[in-house]
């Protein structure tokens, strides 16, 4: 994401011995760590009995959609994220996260409940992967012990995921039952936090993470039959967001 690649050029462009050499930027640290990405609460549900959104009209119960704030339906995914911070105190420092999480979706369950639903008709679902891409500014806290440290941040700052847009696809006759029209990337407040274990050798720090990370991304949609039927009605949602991040963290301290 661009805002990754800008911060590691900043970094990177800077020359150590200028570093060496000036007590601000002595105050300077930068890091990128990288794992597994933990899908919790209902962003890792894959219960469609209870997110099926449906719609009735005189005797006829339609389903118009999938209320993804119940069920995220993501899977066990890959995140990254690069930090550059900035020590106030000895203990307290400032810093800028910004990074990316993918997370696959499980659609087997969601095909199963509709073929059953609509038999004769075997229909297929199938989804883009979630990716939730971030800037976020936050405040931390460090305690130092011989070679090892010990860091506790809180962050919170802006979030944009790719539209959860699904299509599912009757494989008797190939025609879909999908959103129709463009598809826009969707913004949210992101909060969350970051606990790390790093052990210090010289300018280098190596240890783990573990970061949580929570937005909600509102959107609407409106599913029709192509070609053919009339559309649904409008489906309100929200795509709930909530991940653990655990992984491996590599950085690089300017002041040692």
């Amino acid at each position: 994401m661009k805002q990754l690649i800008v911060i590691v050029l900043v970094t990177l462009g800077i020359n150590s011995h200028m570093f060496a050499q000036n007590k601000l930027l002595d105050r300077f640290s930068f890091s990128v760590s990288g794992g597994t990405a933990i899908p919790v609460g209902t962003f890792g549900m894959k219960d469609i009995n209870n997110a099926a959104v449906h719609y009735k009209e005189g005797q006829y119960d339609r389903i118009i959609g999938i209320d993804k704030s119940k069920s995220g339906f993501a899977r066990l995914g890959y995140g990254y994220h690069a930090q550059l911070s900035y020590r106030l105190t000895n203990h307290l420092f400032v810093f800028l996260r910004a990074g990316q999480t993918t997370n696959s979706v499980e659609m087997s369950g969601v095909s199963a409940f509709f073929t059953q639903r609509w038999k004769p008709e075997p229909i297929i679902f199938e989804e883009a992967n979630y990716t939730i891409g971030s800037v976020t500014p936050g405040l931390g806290y460090k305690l130092s012990f011989k070679h090892f440290d010990l860091s506790l941040g809180l962050f919170g700052g802006s979030a944009r995921s790719n539209f959860p847009v699904y299509k599912g696809t009757f494989t008797l006759n190939q025609s879909t039952w999908a959103y129709e029209g463009e598809t826009p990337d969707l913004n949210s407040f992101l909060t969350g936090g970051a606990l790390s274990i790093n052990r210090r050798i010289k300018w280098i720090i190596a240890g783990i993470e573990i970061a949580y990370q929570h937005a909600n991304f509102k959107y609407d949609i409106r599913l029709r039959r192509i070609p053919g039927y009339n559309a649904s009605p409008i489906v309100h949602d929200k795509l709930v967001v909530s991940l653990l991040n655990v992984g491996l963290k590599l950085g690089y301290n300017f002041g040692m």
